[in-house]
């Protein structure tokens, strides 16, 4: 009787030790009490984050609280120490010397002017910020105001601005964004388109679509009403329009004065010359090369240009996100 029962009770306890971790799911699937998804990360993914809590650290602080913390509040030519490796909090206006470096956080409550081959790990302003020929940024640089990166620059991580992005030749960039980003001080002078064609408008509400097989091209000053796609390559010829967004599996080319009144992606390398528009966004799994005189975006409609490897040229202008998963380079 005994080693008759035995088998049986192992199997029972066996079973039952098998079923314990999957009661949570057993209930979940007989009662639902599931208000959303599961959360994946913290943020919302806004470029200003670390901003945000870089300032609302500083403002918790009192002054002259710890000794981690470096306050200071005379205004004009920095008189303090050539390396900081704590946080430092700058109350007035604020003028750095060639090669300062900062390894720490560095907020500034007022502009700030850095000098020649400056180093920040994070840089944070409430006014605006002139970065110095040469200067490094590691992780993140976010300015209330104007944003300006004299030449050979490098911005690692974050670079933002709630005004404007001036990059100029030699800098390399990860990720940048900013209401309006000029690739150098003259892109500033440039004619700037501010709302989308009509035709563009109605392709979007569903005009059509046009579907090629093999390499797509446009002739010198066609036009297109609609969305393309193709299944190679795309050249659009001297002022050639799609009203409407391009999509390719393959190089593209726009030559001089082309314009794509959508959104241009493509699985290899995009190259877009000079006098061109392209509303955005701009998307390509290669290269994305842009040549000067270029618009990108709208005014008040920010866009995303984003590649693995991105090359701006000096004197065009972009609305919104220019994104470098490897890197960005302003510079023929």
């Amino acid at each position: 009787m005994i080693s008759a029962l035995a088998p049986l009770a192992l199997t029972a306890s066996t079973g039952a030790l098998l079923a314990v971790p999957l009661m949570p799911a057993l209930r979940e699937l007989r009662s639902k009490s599931d208000a959303g998804p599961l959360v994946t990360r913290k943020d919302d993914g806004r470029i200003e984050n670390f901003a945000i809590s870089l300032r609302a650290r500083c403002h918790s602080l009192e002054k002259g609280q710890g000794s981690d913390v470096l306050y200071v509040a005379d205004p004009g030519l920095w008189h303090g120490p050539m390396r900081t490796e704590v946080l430092v909090v700058c109350a007035a206006p604020t003028q750095l010397p060639d090669g300062f470096q900062s390894i720490g956080d560095f907020y500034c409550q007022h502009d700030l002017y850095s000098g020649r081959n400056n180093f920040f790990r994070g840089l944070l302003s409430d006014g605006g910020i002139v970065l110095g020929s040469g200067t490094q940024v590691l992780r993140w640089v976010h300015a209330e105001s104007d944003l300006r990166a004299e030449e050979q620059c490098s911005l690692f991580g974050r670079a933002s601005s709630l005004r404007s992005l001036t990059l100029a030749r030699g800098c390399t960039f990860e990720r940048i964004y900013a209401p309006v980003i000029y690739s150098s001080d003259a892109a500033a002078q440039l004619p700037v388109r501010t709302e989308s064609a009509a035709f563009s408008k109605l392709a979007q509400a569903g005009v059509g679509r046009k579907r090629t097989h093999g390499q797509g091209q446009l002739g010198v000053g066609e036009q297109h009403f609609g969305n393309l796609v193709v299944t190679k390559g795309l050249e659009m010829g001297e002022g050639a329009c799609v009203f409407g967004s391009a999509k390719a599996n393959g190089h593209v080319e726009l030559a001089e004065g082309a314009e794509v009144d959508g959104s241009l992606v493509s699985t290899k390398r995009i190259h877009i010359a000079s006098g061109c528009f392209v509303k955005g966004p701009i998307i390509s799994e290669r290269e994305i090369v842009i040549d000067a005189g270029v618009q990108v975006g709208l005014p008040g409609a920010p866009t995303t240009i984003s590649a693995p490897q991105i090359r701006l040229a000096t004197g065009s202008v972009f609305h919104g996100t220019v994104w470098a998963r490897a890197e960005g380079r302003v510079g023929d």
